[in-house]
């Protein structure tokens, strides 16, 4: 995906903060999906919101937010505060402020623990939306972000303007890091903002505004604004808080990300993308998805595990429907057509057909924005073959994701192709025979081998994409009976060499 896009998704997940009417500009924050149909939370600065409460445990808030699809979108919402960890249950509404927070000086506007949470109602438009991880920040990394300034907000009343009118980006570098206080200083880039805006202009409305980072396998949220730096000789610089800030709060009331509770509302998205003239395949996915769901108690929380791999993701894998979708698609054919029972299918082991009914085959499932070409190298890179890498030898890879993985078809013959190109571009043969120890035979673990001639090419992988094994119920007309032949048609294809 080019990096245009992903700053796109980075600017949907600004949020615009007024209290009260929406002309009363008073922050900015981001929103957090959690998963499909679960309230998502809206993080910002601490100092943007606890002012509303300083007489009262109640406000009125009115956001502005943009979803998937460029619209802009209100929320106004009655919040209130939760001032002891017992009293939250993750209500809509409920406003959570960092227990440590606290004020500077009159003289000098400084916050330690800068951080709050407010629990939003969810709204179907923000099913169009895309998640983001929170990681740590590093000294020296680029940032970006999108804010709402003070100076700016007046365009929200110009012709035909919107709420979001006023937006802004922000670009800049990570300069320090104070990790007891989980906070870190930012040189960010004015460009002509310095010579017509002070620095209080800028800061105000900008407060709670989210740092990311575009990494090769996510988009990261590195922090939020705080305040400003130092004294106006600083010049650009501000302080924000960090991600690991906001996880800390997410554990102590929790309101962790976790994997969704229930796979029906996935089944139902399934159903409903199947077309009506495909009774057969209705009647047959529904079947076996709510016998999974309903008589074995099969939950997201047993594949967690497949949202923690290492390869690149536009999204957070716990929130992303697409995952979830592509996991339920592979465990209902396996368990429907193979017969694989349902406490088996987070890595099965496949029954392959003849004349490969002797091979041991794992599936492994992938879902990633990687080039599916790409795949084997970056698990290589990754260590996930090593010796006591979570990969073996004779696996077959169900591809998921965004980029056209979905349809693909890499037979193993072609997978060891692949294996040899990546073999010939390492000169060490030691350090070849370690990142691939697993795909080894064992010969080549113990002895020496030639790298340039691939005999690394023995290695048996393989990869399909789940809409090439769900193109099995694709058809107005299905015999039950002659789905695990076809079935077994397929993984002939897929395993041939």
């Amino acid at each position: 995906m080019a990096n245009g896009k992903y700053y796109e998704k980075m600017n949907q997940y600004a949020v615009r903060i007024a209290a009260n009417v929406p002309e009363n500009l008073i922050g900015s924050g981001v929103i957090l999906l959690r998963h499909f149909r679960e309230s998502p939370l809206l993080l910002t600065a601490a100092h943007v919101v606890s002012p509303l409460f300083q007489n009262t445990d109640t406000a009125a808030l009115c956001l502005g937010c943009m979803d998937g699809d460029g619209q802009v979108r209100t929320i106004e919402i009655s919040v209130y505060l939760v001032r002891e960890q017992k009293q939250g249950n993750g209500g809509e509404g409920e406003t959570y402020i960092h227990p440590e927070y606290q004020v500077g000086s009159e003289t000098k506007r400084e916050y330690s623990h800068d951080a709050a949470i407010v629990v939003l109602p969810w709204k179907e438009w923000m099913g169009t939306l895309d998640g983001f991880v929170l990681k740590d920040e590093t000294i020296g990394e680029t940032l970006d972000g999108w804010g709402f300034p003070g100076s700016t907000d007046s365009e929200i009343k110009a012709a035909s303007a919107d709420i979001l009118a006023g937006k802004k980006d922000i670009h800049g570098t990570v300069s320090n890091r104070v990790s007891k206080a989980k906070r870190f200083s930012f040189t960010y880039d004015g460009g002509s903002w310095e010579r017509n805006v002070t620095r209080d202009s800028f800061m105000t409305g900008f407060s709670g505004s989210g740092l990311f980072e575009l990494q090769q396998d996510s988009i990261a949220l590195k922090g939020l604004i705080s305040c400003e730096y130092g004294d106006k000789s600083a010049g650009t610089m501000l302080w924000a808080s960090s991600s690991s800030l906001f996880i800390e709060m997410m554990v102590h009331f929790n309101l962790k990300i976790r994997c969704p509770r229930s796979f029906q509302c996935y089944k139902e998205k399934i159903v409903q993308g199947i077309f009506d003239t495909r009774k057969d395949a209705k009647i047959l996915f529904t079947d076996w998805a709510e016998e999974l769901i309903e008589d074995h108690q099969l939950q997201p929380e047993k594949f967690d595990s497949d949202t923690k791999i290492e390869l690149p993701c536009i999204s957070n894998r716990k929130v992303c429907d697409d995952f979830w979708i592509g996991q339920l698609k592979k465990s209902v054919l396996l368990y429907g057509i193979q017969g694989i029972p349902a406490d088996k299918l987070v890595q099965p082991f496949l029954q392959m057909p003849e004349p490969y009914e002797k091979d041991t085959v794992e599936l492994v499932f992938l879902c990633t924005e990687e080039n599916a070409q790409s795949v084997i190298g970056e698990l290589i890179e990754k260590d996930y073959f090593e010796k006591s890498g979570k990969i073996k030898n004779g696996t077959i890879f169900v591809l998921n994701g965004k980029s056209g993985n979905q349809g693909v078809l890499i037979p193993r013959y072609e997978c060891r192709e692949v294996m040899c190109n990546i073999a010939a571009g390492y000169d060490s043969p030691r350090t070849l025979r370690k990142k691939a120890y697993n795909l080894l035979t064992d010969s080549e673990k113990d002895g020496d081998f030639d790298i340039i001639k691939g005999q690394v090419s023995q290695c048996n992988l393989a990869a399909i994409g789940i809409e090439k094994i769900m193109s099995l119920l694709d058809k107005g007309r299905i015999k039950r009976e002659n789905l695990k032949k076809e079935m077994e048609d397929k993984l002939k294809e897929v395993w041939e060499i």
